[in-house]
């Protein structure tokens, strides 16, 4: 029983110092996930400014923005929103005010190296002229073939919400051409 005990013991010290090792190691930037080997990953930091438009508007909500990334490097280009869905109250009427809505659609982003498509998640705090944005690659040509990273966009409005006016944060992979 006592060398059941002091065995049971034995291994849960070492499975600590193993599972603390690896945090050390993983915090450090010894140990790092593997990505994929052939892609290039690194941060993007820009700004994005768009504007409502009606002109080649494919959106069922009828809702669609275009617009530019500046100061981005490899995302720098054109940007066009098509709405897909939305939910006031961004989908929670007993806790939200219906000024709050949530919404979801497609960007699309054109630059001098490929187009990049991700799916936006987003929610607009119409009270207080503020949005937040998750993009989540779908589709891309060039360098921006088979992406899957993700980055944010974040910011302000215009009072009647026609113009977004935010910065664009995160990580993206390119294929490395």
């Amino acid at each position: 029983m006592k060398n059941s005990i002091r065995m049971r013991s034995h291994y849960q010290s070492r499975v600590r110092w193993t599972v603390s090792a690896t945090l050390i190691l993983i915090a450090l930037g010894v140990v790092t996930p593997k990505i994929r080997a052939d892609s290039s990953c690194g941060p993007v930091h820009g700004t994005y400014t768009s504007v409502q438009t009606t002109q080649g508007c494919t959106s069922p909500t009828g809702i669609c923005f275009v617009g530019t990334i500046t100061g981005a490097a490899i995302l720098d280009g054109t940007a066009t929103f098509i709405e897909l869905d939305q939910a006031p109250a961004a989908g929670m009427p007993l806790t939200e005010p219906a000024t709050t809505v949530s919404y979801s659609g497609t960007l699309t982003i054109s630059t001098k190296n490929g187009t990049l498509t991700s799916r936006d998640l987003g929610v607009i705090d119409g009270a207080r002229v503020a949005f937040t944005e998750m993009e989540r690659p779908v589709g891309g040509t060039g360098i921006f073939a088979n992406t899957d990273s993700v980055f944010f966009i974040s910011g302000s409005m215009n009072s009647n919400l026609t113009a977004f006016q935010g910065t664009l944060s995160g990580v993206i992979c390119s294929n490395g051409n």
